[in-house]
């Protein structure tokens, strides 16, 4: 696994997410099913780990993950979206700002819930590679009863490859 340097979950986010395609398969994921980008990352992380994730992990992990989801981040991100279009008759620039700090503070929102999913992390690794990372993303979409259809395999399959480019064989079947 090439994402991440010091194998914190944080740090594993932030090289993933900045990886071509990645942020828009996230995001295309969330709006469409309402699966929680941390908890994609999560399964990634703990693949990218050698850690296959049972249902009982899963939903541990989001246990301690959304409360905070739905009280602090999901409703900054609404925030900011509404905001992103401006705001009549108040000046453009200002609520750009204003957007802008929003956004800092969903991000900041973000890191903290990954430090307490981090904390989540159990058993043993293994040897990393596409399938465990493939295995946890398919438990994740079971938990949450989410279909997935072509464009869903194919942001799957976007992240899976990112996640472990070294491992050619690697899609979201």
């Amino acid at each position: 696994m090439s994402t991440g340097g010091d194998g914190t979950f944080w740090t594993f986010t932030l090289a993933l997410y900045g990886k071509p395609g990645v942020a828009p398969a996230l995001i295309g994921l969330q709006d469409r099913l309402g699966l929680d980008v941390n908890m994609l990352l999560y399964c990634c992380w703990a693949g990218a780990g050698g850690r296959l994730l049972s249902p009982e992990d899963l939903k541990a992990v989001e246990s301690v993950a959304e409360p905070w989801q739905s009280e602090v981040v999901r409703p900054l991100r609404a925030l900011r979206r509404r905001l992103k279009g401006g705001f009549a008759p108040m000046p453009a620039d200002r609520v750009e700002t204003y957007r802008k700090r929003v956004n800092e503070l969903e991000i900041e929102g973000e890191h903290i819930v990954q430090n307490a999913m981090g904390q989540q992390a159990r058993g043993a690794g293994g040897n990393a590679s596409g399938a465990a990372v493939a295995a946890n993303l398919k438990a994740y979409l079971k938990l949450r009863h989410a279909p997935v259809e072509a464009a869903e395999r194919a942001d799957l399959t976007t992240i899976l490859r990112a996640c472990c480019p070294e491992d050619l064989s690697a899609s979201f079947a």
